[in-house]
C-alpha cells in the first residue's frame, strides 16, 4: 500500500471513529430530552389534575422552586468540576437526574403557551438547532475567536431576564427573545466544534467518556434554551 492510501485509511478511521464519538453524545443528549419530555408530560397531568407536582409546586411555599433551581445550578456546577474525578456512571446520572428536574418545571408550560404553540416551538427548534449543529461540525473557522462575544452575550441575556422580573417593559419586550436565541444559536456551533476538540485532545479512559457525557449535557443545555426563546417569541406574538 502507498504511503498515499495508507494516509487516507487513517484519515477515514479517525472520522469513522469522530462520527462515533459524536453519535454517542447525541445518543446521551437524545436520552435526557426523553426523560424530560416524559416527565414533563407527567407534569403537564399532575397539574390538570390537581396531583403532587401541582401541590407540590404551585400549592406549597415557590421556595421549591428556589430549590429545584439551585439543585440544577449545583448539578451543572458538580459536572464541570467532576469531569476528572467522576465515574461515567455518575456523570450520567447527574445529568438524567437535571432532565428530570427540567421536565418537572415544563409541565407548566403547556398551561402558559398551549399544545400547539409549543409543537411549533419544537419544530423550530429541532431545524435551527441541527443547521447550528452542522455548521459547528462542518466549519473550517475557529469558533473559538467567537468565545468572548458569545458569553458577553449570554451575561447580557442574563441581566436582562433579570431585569424584566421587575421592569414589565422588558417582561414583554421581545428583544430578549431574539437576543437569546442568537446567543444559543451560536453556543450550538461553537459547543459542536468543542467535541471534536474533546475527541483529538489526547484524552482517553474514563475521562474521555465524561467529556461526552458533559458535551451532550452542554448540547442539551442549548436545545432547551433555543425551545425557550422560540417559545418566548411565539407566545409574545400570540399575546399581541
Amino acid at each position: 500500500m502507498s504511503e498515499f492510501n495508507r494516509s487516507e485509511s487513517y484519515v477515514r478511521e479517525s472520522e469513522g471513529s469522530l462520527n462515533a464519538y459524536i453519535a454517542k453524545v447525541f445518543t446521551i443528549m437524545g436520552a435526557g430530552l426523553g426523560i424530560t419530555t416524559v416527565i414533563a408530560y407527567l407534569s403537564y397531568l399532575s397539574f390538570m389534575s390537581g396531583g403532587f407536582v401541582y401541590r407540590m409546586l404551585v400549592t406549597t411555599s415557590p421556595i421549591v422552586f428556589l430549590a429545584l433551581f439551585f439543585v440544577e445550578i449545583g448539578i451543572a456546577i458538580a459536572m464541570g468540576r467532576g469531569i476528572t474525578r467522576f465515574s461515567t456512571g455518575t456523570c450520567r446520572l447527574l445529568f438524567f437526574v437535571y432532565s428530570a428536574i427540567t421536565g418537572i418545571t415544563f409541565g407548566i408550560l403547556p398551561i402558559g403557551y398551549g399544545v400547539d404553540t409549543l409543537f411549533v416551538a419544537f419544530l423550530f427548534a429541532a431545524v435551527l438547532f441541527a443547521c447550528c449543529a452542522i455548521i459547528g461540525y462542518t466549519t473550517n473557522i475557529d469558533l473559538t475567536r467567537f468565545q468572548g462575544l458569545l458569553f458577553a452575550g449570554l451575561i447580557t441575556v442574563v441581566v436582562l431576564s433579570v431585569l424584566s422580573m421587575f421592569v414589565p417593559v422588558l417582561r414583554d419586550s421581545l428583544l430578549i427573545g431574539y437576543l437569546g436565541l442568537v446567543v444559543f444559536l451560536g453556543l450550538t456551533a461553537y459547543d459542536m466544534q468543542k467535541i471534536k476538540y474533546f475527541y483529538y485532545n489526547g484524552v482517553e479512559g474514563t475521562v474521555k467518556e465524561n467529556l461526552a457525557v458533559y458535551a451532550a449535557f452542554e448540547l442539551y443545555l442549548d436545545f432547551i434554551n433555543i425551545f425557550l426563546y422560540i417559545l418566548r417569541i411565539l407566545g409574545s406574538r400570540n399575546r399581541n
